[in-house]
């Protein structure tokens, strides 16, 4: 028996980390501070951040207006969501053409347009416009010279406009892009949630061009997970295409209600510039790993994952976590509904994001706790080459690593949350054949000492409940 998985979040490219390690200086170059605000900057960042993780409806809606929280979020809150984002972006295929438009609706400091530079050095040569929307122009100044400082020479072009998601916009998105911004435009709202979805969904969905594909990025809370399977029902009913998180387009099994798991994301921040790293230190706002709910939705004839003939399509979500009788668990997104995986004797959990094609089980056993499907994963693995091509056409991410770059491997840094290195490539194979794994190989491999990992934002991760589903309630065995 063998299956396949495709990645979503692969490790940085060399490229990749060495323009997030110089950032800083771009930062000095295009935002320079002053000496006093230089040395204070670490208490503004932590004045924000308790801004931003509170109340978010009292949230001012004109903060990035203040020159002290304005600062710091340059140098600490888009740092880290240009590294959120470039992990997401290296594993997405956007198959825009020359001359498309990209919509970046909540723009800030163009943070969408410089992590698609940093992160797809593929569309660097194609003449793009970007049409920027946010409420506030100055953000959006100050981003115009950041990206200036960062690609001095690009061809892209930047329009700048002063609006919000119901702005008349002329031209058509290629893709729409809005990170952190609906989370924050739902907030504070005196209409349920659910009309609220149903406005915003079709406002959003006026803007794209016939093959025109959107992509929402929010923090990996549980309002987020929430608001986005609203938004997907939505889309849903409109006769879009879910291309991905989601393998399915079925009822979704984590929509964030109450009782209910919601639909995130957890990555290692190991990879992280060093100097954000210090600056985090600094501010006491240490972070082991980062966090983020998204939904890419496409036009009804885009094509979606799609299982083989008695097969079925999963999405892991949760890291892995130990199990009594030996092994590993982890949670799952299926058209079948949640999904507990679990990896025993020789079998290897798989990294959250990774989407599964595997035989469909002769019978679904359910977690007594969670009410999860249980689905064993094989005894072995054996991964692809560098150079190898995705095996699984019918996955929903078909690129590869640029062929001039290469994953980085810091021979001082941390190891991840996971005790493992993720794959070079965004695909691996996975058979029941036995091969072993040199420590030096840059494959993903997993060893059977690992150590669930407990994060310290219990907001952006799964419950220790959750987690002890399975222990505690073990499944009849045949």
């Amino acid at each position: 028996m063998s299956i396949r998985v495709t990645s979503l979040f692969p490790l940085p490219q060399e490229k990749v980390t060495n323009t997030l390690e110089y950032y800083e200086k771009i930062l000095d170059k295009a935002a320079p501070l002053r000496a006093r605000h230089r040395e204070e900057v670490h208490y503004a960042i932590r004045d924000l951040s308790k801004m931003l993780t509170g109340d978010r409806a009292s949230l001012p809606k004109d903060y990035m207006g203040d020159p002290r929280t304005f600062n710091a979020y340059l140098r600490f809150f888009l740092p880290w969501n240009l590294y959120r984002l470039t992990r997401l972006f290296q594993g997405m295929d956007f198959d825009l053409p020359n001359e498309g438009v990209i919509i970046d609706l909540g723009a800030g400091p163009l943070t969408v347009a410089q992590a698609l530079w940093i992160a797809k050095p593929n569309l660097r040569e194609k003449r793009l416009t970007f049409i920027n929307v946010d409420r506030s122009p100055k953000p959006m100044r100050e981003g115009q010279k950041l990206f200036e400082a960062l690609a001095p020479k690009s061809p892209w072009k930047m329009v700048n406009v002063k609006g919000g998601p119901s702005s008349k916009v002329r031209e058509k998105a290629n893709l729409l892009i809005t990170a952190n911004m609906v989370n924050e435009a739902s907030s504070g709202m005196r209409t349920p949630l659910p009309l609220w979805a149903n406005k915003f969904s079709q406002q959003i969905s006026r803007m794209l061009a016939p093959k025109g594909k959107m992509l929402i990025i929010e923090p990996g809370i549980r309002r987020s997970g929430r608001v986005l399977s609203l938004l997907r029902n939505e889309f849903i009913e409109k006769g879009l295409s879910i291309l991905a998180p989601c393998p399915h387009n079925e009822e979704c099994p984590m929509s964030g209600e109450q009782g209910k798991s919601w639909c995130h994301f957890n990555f290692d921040s190991t990879h992280a510039p060093e100097w954000l790293q210090k600056l985090a230190k600094k501010c006491r706002m240490e972070k082991d790993n980062v966090s983020m709910s998204f939904l890419y939705v496409g036009q009804a004839d885009a094509p979606t994952p799609v299982p083989e003939e008695n097969s079925m399509l999963i999405r892991t979500v949760s890291e892995s976590f130990r199990i009594d009788d030996g092994g590993f668990g982890q949670y799952g997104c299926a058209a079948e509904g949640l999904i507990l995986l679990l990896a025993k004797g020789e079998a290897r959990s798989i990294f959250p994001g990774g989407l599964v094609g595997i035989p469909t089980p002769e019978k679904l056993e359910e977690d007594l706790k969670s009410g999860a499907k249980i689905v064993e994963l094989p005894t072995r693995a054996i991964h692809k080459a560098a150079n190898a091509k995705p095996s699984d056409p019918k996955s929903d991410h078909k690129s590869k690593p640029d062929q001039d770059s290469k994953p980085v491997e810091r021979s001082n840094s941390r190891p991840d949350s996971r005790k493992s290195h993720s794959p070079k490539n965004s695909s691996d194979s996975w058979t029941s054949s036995k091969k072993s794994h040199s420590p030096k190989d840059t494959s993903e491999s997993w060893t059977s000492s690992r150590k669930s990992h407990s994060p310290k934002d219990t907001s952006d991760s799964w419950t220790s409940s959750k987690k002890e589903s399975y222990k505690k309630n073990k499944p009849p065995r045949k």
